[in-house]
């Protein structure tokens, strides 16, 4: 699972907290103990409390649950509870309510998405891409393995994708002479190629490409190309990309695709958490 190390949980806190809590400080609430639970308003999957626990710790206040990120959930259920200084409560409320809103939000989306296709195609993966709001990466992308999906690209080192755009610098190379280049200078890689028609398609599995990305197809045009590029090669990865959302995602499993590759569960709705609390002297 991802490691956030302590400098990017610390970062969590300080968003919030640039210099102190004013409020608190104004208040007097050093001297004061108090109690916070976040329940749940909605069922779904929970994801966030990792982050919470550590946010919790470098608090200095102590922390229990029940649950691990990526449980289901219902209404009414306390995912955490943690106890401490009423200054430090203050501080870790909205920051950790909010992980956890979001995150689960994402998660529930993934989970939702992935169960829709697998009712048509058992074995088929939901990845989601990198393009992610700059900054929150990370979150949404540990969000989404919380979820049940896989990561498409965590970044550019990470994989060999050739795009439309590349191509473009290279108009003399045909799609094999791609492939050959790429296995040449990063042997350990595997090759993804992109084809946005049905005739870049079929030339790039023909090509020897590890897996095909086919971008911006219908569902009813993937049905019929699917077949034939998996008869052509039988061991090529074809992915589906563009337009693949959780309303679409039955669809598209049905088609044959190996992989729904998706950036909507980036922008799913946050899950419903309520946050109360209590002095305990």
């Amino acid at each position: 699972m991802i490691y956030l190390s302590q400098h990017e949980i610390d970062q969590i806190i300080l968003e919030d907290m640039p210099l102190h809590d004013e409020t608190s400080r104004a208040l007097g609430l050093s001297q004061q103990r108090g109690i916070i639970e976040i329940r749940a308003r909605e069922a779904g999957i929970v994801c966030g409390l990792q982050i919470a626990e550590r946010m919790a710790a470098s608090l200095n206040l102590s922390f229990e649950t029940g649950l691990q990120d990526g449980d289901p959930i219902q209404p009414g259920l306390v995912v955490l509870i943690a106890k401490g200084s009423a200054q430090y409560l203050h501080i870790f409320w909205k920051q950790a309510l909010n992980v956890i809103e979001y995150l689960s939000g994402v998660a529930g989306y993934t989970h939702a998405m992935l169960r829709q296709a697998r009712q048509h195609q058992p074995t088929i993966q939901v990845a989601t891409t990198r393009k992610a709001l700059p900054s929150a990466r990370k979150l949404l992308q540990y969000a989404v393995l919380c979820g049940g999906g896989i990561i498409h690209r965590t970044g550019l080192s990470e994989t060999l994708l050739v795009f439309e755009q590349h191509r473009a610098f290279f108009p003399e190379l045909s799609l094999q002479d791609f492939v050959q280049r790429l296995r040449q200078h990063s042997p350990e890689k595997r090759v993804m190629l992109e084809a946005e028609t049905a005739q870049q398609a079929i030339e790039a599995a023909q090509a020897g490409a590890d897996q095909l990305q086919l971008d911006k197809f219908s569902a009813d045009q993937l049905r019929e190309l699917v077949p034939q590029l998996k008869h052509q090669s039988p061991g090529l990865v074809i992915a589906a990309t563009g337009g693949v959302r959780l309303q679409t995602a039955a669809a598209y499993a049905q088609t044959g695709v190996d992989i729904l590759i998706t950036s909507s569960p980036y922008h799913a709705k946050p899950a419903d958490f309520g946050a109360k609390i209590t002095s305990i002297g």
